[in-house]
């Protein structure tokens, strides 16, 4: 089963498996216990050791991450070796890898800005000299109006290589042992990269919505049902602004989100597996993938 959460970590919210015994996805590790972060690096949980924790943050949310962990995650973290900084190949020990997913911010903004209508794109770049950011903070209103889909598809369109490199690193690190993915929630960047690992070994999109739809009520708080069935009915929960974005707009996991990503793949690319494809991860590099994790999952 790819939706119940039945590990014992009382630190970690949002924690399941995407590839069962292999593959996992999760929120931030920042607020790791000492018993939960032993419990991943000695294979307790999880049935084999930790090889590898693929953060999918940009290094802003990396660097604010820090400031908030304690001794359990200070721990877990000393006991990986960080790709970025380390020669780790040959290595048995576990490693943290960085693929962030939003790194070319300015691919985001131009998918997104040409997404806008032609019109109100124009009154928006004519704004702009008389009010700086006229266009940026037009696209952004389009982007919250669309909601969860409309980021998850622009994210997709922007960054292909960053997602298939991210799936390339699952498979390469899944020979060693358990493999962690996460996001800050483990929902929305996180969510997308689960649908892709998911699709490309063959399961099937009514799981995949499942999968996905768990996210909100395993977070709790403003992205439970009840959070969002309350925002529905014109309740205010708290604020949720941070740049120029509005993320209250993209809180909770509907599966009609995930829905329409998928929609919108398959329309666009034809396929998920055409998708891949862009981000040169071809049809052979997908099949030696599924295989790859298939056979560690059986």
């Amino acid at each position: 089963p790819l939706v119940p959460l039945a590990f014992d970590l009382d630190s970690v919210k949002n924690f399941r498996a995407v590839v069962p015994g292999i593959v996992y996805r999760s929120a931030t590790l920042d607020g790791l216990s000492n018993k939960d972060a032993q419990s991943l690096l000695d294979g307790s949980t999880l049935g084999k050791p930790l090889a590898a924790v693929i953060d999918l943050r940009n290094e802003d949310e990396i660097r604010k991450g820090k400031l908030d962990r304690g001794d359990g995650a200070d721990f877990f973290y000393s006991s990986l070796l960080d790709r970025s900084t380390t020669d780790s190949f040959g290595s048995d020990a576990p490693v943290l890898i960085h693929k962030p997913l939003l790194r070319d911010v300015n691919a985001f903004w131009e998918e997104a800005i040409g997404r806008m209508d032609p019109l109100e794109r124009l009154g928006a770049t004519l704004q702009t000299a008389f009010s700086g950011g006229a266009l940026d903070r037009a696209a952004a209103k389009n982007l919250e109006n669309g909601g969860p889909s409309e980021l998850y598809t622009v994210m997709m369109a922007s960054s292909p290589r960053a997602v298939a490199s991210a799936m390339r690193s699952c498979a390469e690190e899944s020979s060693r042992g358990a493999v962690i993915f996460h996001c800050q929630k483990g929902k929305d960047r996180t969510g997308v990269l689960g649908m892709l690992v998911q699709t490309c070994i063959g399961i099937s999109d009514t799981e995949i919505l499942e999968a996905y739809g768990a996210s909100g009520d395993l977070l709790g708080g403003e992205d439970s049902t009840a959070s969002r069935n309350a925002v529905a009915n014109g309740d205010k929960i708290g604020g949720g602004k941070g740049g120029m974005i509005d993320w209250s707009c993209f809180r909770g996991s509907p599966p009609s989100a995930m829905k329409e990503t998928l929609e919108w793949t398959r329309q666009r690319y034809g396929s998920v597996e055409n998708y891949l494809s862009v981000g040169s991860f071809d049809v052979e590099e997908q099949q030696e993938f599924r295989r790859i994790l298939l056979n560690l999952s059986s």
